[in-house]
């Protein structure tokens, strides 16, 4: 009997449904379970993001046959088109709910068109290049490509004068896709703090993700050059430098020659002070209206409390805006070199995860190493967490220090300035490949001893990139003026021939 047939018909469709092919292909090819990739969905659009255009063409053609099938089984067994329409819908279910695979399936998208190319061949062919642009070019939406596509083929179908089922399977198939993706609306209703932006996920993800972009933030400490932050847009919270006078805006409003002329003549005793929570919140909150997120890399814990700061504020408006806070463990341009593969990252495109995981892989690759011309702002501020085994000779000296995981470890020592940058630049020879790097030249009020530190250092290495800074008046008061230093990143890891560890600055600190 036809209802029979019909019934069967309908049931085969849907274990036909169910063989997902994404989890098998990818599976196959790459041994790991699609549903834990890209966005999570067993389709073939994630397919191709995440394992390969040709894994994705494999899925394609699977999934659109498993909506053509259970139509030409149909009309071959001279069934009605309501029962082929009932076995594409089935296929559909068992596609975003396979029974093989614990009801976890895709969208269906596929399988649906594989249906509507074998009722209405030549009108779907028309309209897909409008899915196409709809979905791939204006919205980045399956959803919104699927609407308007659809129904433009429901009004073709109408007009070409095909049966009234087969005119409107595009409805009942968008309808029943509309249907099983409740669950996951549900899950993205629930999870999402920002509700507002709920549909705008759902029907124009393209323009989400332009809102997404990620921002970066570093503290003046990073010392980069200002049209360096515009250039790559990372964005600086001053650290505060209190003096007897005045509080004032590290790199903001003080003039950096005037505020070393003092600290060298007038015998100043200066103090410093992290941002406020209060000063990431603003800078948050102005971030909200054109980033969903952003990534902030701090000094070490050790050595300062803008990490708590960042954090703190970042509790306060977690529901508006996400912020990643990063413990750079270095200081200077070494951390400014992280902000820099930050802000890289993000304008590549990526997302939050991806920004950190860039920062966390550069992490292992900085380093900051330097001259200090006098020991006594540094003992002054208390940074100095190895001081009673070397501070008393190193008052008559000129000591080479390393920021080590956030803390200030000795390299060695020299009799002259001169004797210790040597040491230093030797220390770096030995220490670093000489290409496939970036070098930042970092100094204290000393522009011409930072010249002639470049013009050495050029001698031996040949770095991607390059630049000298001025350290910010806030480092001033702890390293005091005259000091000499040279962060660094490591671009191509492979290349190093000595890892910068404990040991190695233990051997150096004993050879000298």
């Amino acid at each position: 009997m036809a209802w029979q047939s019909c019934s069967l018909l309908v049931i085969a469709s849907y274990l036909l449904g169910s063989i997902s092919s994404a989890i098998l292909v990818t599976r196959v090819w790459c041994g790991k379970d699609i549903r834990t990739l890209g966005n999570n969905n067993a389709g073939a659009a994630n397919v191709a993001r995440t394992v390969g255009l040709f894994p994705a063409a494999i899925v394609v053609v699977f999934d659109f046959s498993k909506g053509a099938i259970p139509v030409f089984a149909a009309r071959l067994l001279g069934l009605s088109d309501a029962c082929a329409l009932g076995g594409a819908i089935a296929a559909v279910i068992g596609h975003s709910y396979p029974i093989y695979f614990r009801l976890r399936g895709g969208k269906g998208m596929a399988a649906s068109l594989g249906a509507l190319l074998a009722f209405t061949p030549f009108e779907t062919l028309l309209v897909l290049p409008v899915l196409g642009l709809v979905y791939l070019v204006i919205t980045g939406s399956a959803v919104t490509g699927a609407i308007v596509s659809l129904s433009l083929l429901i009004g073709l179908n109408l007009w070409r004068g095909h049966p009234l089922v087969v005119s409107l399977a595009p409805l009942a198939l968008m309808v029943t896709m509309g249907l099983c993706i409740i669950p996951q609306a549900i899950s993205d209703w629930r999870q999402r703090a920002d509700k507002k932006r709920l549909l705008t996920h759902w029907f124009t993800p393209k323009e989400e993700t332009a809102h997404e972009r990620v921002a970066v933030i570093t503290d003046s400490l990073a010392s980069l050059p200002p049209d360096l932050c515009q250039q790559a847009q990372i964005h600086v919270v001053p650290m505060a430098l209190i003096l007897a006078d005045a509080v004032y805006h590290d790199g903001v409003d003080i003039d950096p020659r005037t505020y070393y002329r003092r600290l060298r003549e007038d015998n100043l005793s200066p103090k410093t002070s992290a941002p406020a929570p209060g000063e990431f919140l603003t800078l948050y909150q102005q971030l909200a209206s054109q980033y969903r997120s952003g990534v902030v890399i701090t000094p070490p814990k050790e050595l300062t409390q803008t990490w708590d700061s960042a954090r703190l504020a970042a509790e306060m408006i977690k529901n508006t805006f996400r912020a990643e806070i990063i413990d750079s463990r270095v200081v200077g341009p070494a951390q400014g070199f992280l902000a820099l593969a930050a802000a890289r990252a993000a304008a590549s495109g990526a997302g939050l995860a991806a920004v950190v995981e860039a920062v966390e892989t550069t992490q292992k690759e900085v380093g900051f190493v330097g001259v200090l011309d006098t020991v006594k702002f540094l003992v002054e501020g208390g940074r100095v967490a190895e001081a009673h085994r070397w501070v008393q000779s190193a008052l008559h000296t000129y000591p080479v220090l390393y920021i080590h995981q956030g803390q200030i470890r000795l390299i060695g020592m020299a009799r002259t300035k001169s004797k210790a940058v040597e040491r230093m630049i030797k220390w770096l020879g030995d220490t670093l490949p000489h290409e496939g790097l970036s070098l930042a030249i970092a100094h204290t009020d000393a522009f011409q001893e930072a010249a002639e530190l470049e013009k050495k250092l050029l001698e031996l290495f040949h770095p991607d990139e390059h630049f000298v800074t001025e350290l910010t008046p806030v480092i001033g008061a702890h390293a005091g003026p005259g000091l000499l230093a040279v962060a660094w990143q490591i671009t191509h890891a492979n290349h190093m021939r000595n890892q910068v560890s404990q040991s190695s600055i233990k051997q150096h600190s004993k050879s000298g």
